[in-house]
């Protein structure tokens, strides 16, 4: 062993490493269309997993909580889907009552750049390319779109029903797994838990925002405020800057409809939003729930959205706890890069199990997995002996 790791010297490791990592990535980018509604299909099921539980505990067979899971998770797709259409749909059919207004606005712009020196061909050459009409028809075309998702969500759903299905076993699988790996189930029980409170933290600080934003906006007139709330809902998935791209089209509105005043007052109030919720308070409590900083979860987003594309960025927090999870937090050697990766030094050198058993909750959440509290103990004992045995 010691010559051949003489013959192979470390940079050379570490550029195959790197190369095989490429070969990964372009290999994903080729079956994005197949690994997208897989993932997703996992982290919907494991974000309601405590509701099969609950109907398991009461005394029902477990198939009833897999089926009621199942269904939440579709039914949450579904009322997903539906909002998306919704919105577009009540857009198109408001915008024209505009178009004149968006066409003096324009006009407006284009003298003033004249007046600045812009060439009069670059105006008109501009002008051509977009107008009120060709923003009218890129709306009619998202609103088509849609039909293209069928294959995505058919997709999803087959695979939240077969998954659905797998689960009942699941406690038996898992608990084979932690006999015979103990390290590999402790970082799958981390993962679990860690992308449930990633689902639940930003879905409740989403309908934060969508709250206030929407009451503000209807308070300053603008038009389909609902609309912009289930935008700005919809948007807060996208770690750090989904608020910039929910936040263009209502402060659009807001000059078409009301004013420039208004549509300053619309950017000032989501920013503050943004700020205070979005950029100070929900990063901390997700960061520390699942052990991402802020930095890395802005960068996992573009990061994934390169590889899997627009769905990469809804997908890029589960995505990168999956390969935290498995390659650094399960590997002592490789444990040292949670320095970097977490959203503090201490929380660099614990678990989500770990931060979970410090709040007093380690027992309901392992007994969740596993089907048992006493194996659980069992479980938790095992994986930070087997990592600490390792050290």
């Amino acid at each position: 062993m010691n010559e051949r790791r003489a013959l192979l010297p470390r940079g050379l490791m570490i550029l195959v490493g790197l190369a095989a990592i490429w070969l990964v990535l372009e290999g994903m980018q080729e079956v994005a269309g197949l690994v997208v509604p897989v993932f997703l299909a996992l982290n919907l099921l494991i974000a309601v997993q405590p509701l099969a539980r609950g109907i398991e505990r009461v005394g029902a067979p477990r198939i009833l909580g897999s089926i009621a899971a199942m269904l939440t998770v579709l039914l949450a797709l579904a009322v997903f889907f539906l909002a998306i259409g919704w919105s577009i749909s009540q857009l198109v059919g408001q915008l024209p009552r505009y178009g004149t207004e968006f066409n003096a606005l324009l006009q407006s712009s284009l003298d003033r750049l004249a007046g600045w020196g812009v060439g009069q061909d670059q105006i008109d050459q501009w002008l051509s390319d977009f107008n009120f009409s060709s923003l009218f028809g890129l709306l009619n075309q998202a609103l088509s779109s849609l039909g293209a998702l069928g294959g995505l969500l058919a997709a999803a759903v087959a695979t939240i029903i077969f998954f659905g299905l797998d689960a009942v076993g699941l406690p038996e699988r898992l608990d084979v797994v932690r006999r015979t790996h103990p390290r590999a189930h402790h970082a799958l029980l981390d993962f679990a838990h860690s992308v449930r409170t990633y689902w639940l933290v930003t879905t409740a600080f989403g309908a934060v925002v969508a709250v206030i934003d929407g009451l503000a906006l209807w308070a300053l007139g603008v038009p389909l405020p609902g609309v912009w709330a289930v935008l700005l809902f919809l948007c807060n998935y996208i770690p750090n800057i989904g608020f910039i791209f929910a936040m263009i089209p209502p402060t659009l509105m807001a000059l078409l409809a009301q004013g420039p005043w208004t549509a300053v007052a619309v950017v000032a109030l989501c920013v503050a939003v943004a700020m205070i919720l979005q950029g100070l308070v929900q990063p901390r409590v997700t960061g520390h729930a699942v052990g991402l900083s802020a930095s890395v979860s802005f960068l996992s987003v573009l990061f994934w959205s390169w590889v899997l594309g627009a769905a990469g960025a809804l997908l890029s927090v589960p995505m990168t706890l999956l390969v935290k999870e498995l390659f650094v937090d399960s590997d002592p050697q490789a444990r040292w890069l949670n320095a970097f990766l977490a959203d503090s030094p201490r929380a660099a050198e614990e678990s989500p199990a770990d931060r979970l058993a410090a709040s007093g909750a380690d027992g309901a959440e392992q007994g969740a997995t596993t089907g048992g509290a006493e194996r659980d103990e069992t479980t938790d004992g095992a994986g930070r002996d087997e990592r600490t045995d390792a050290d």
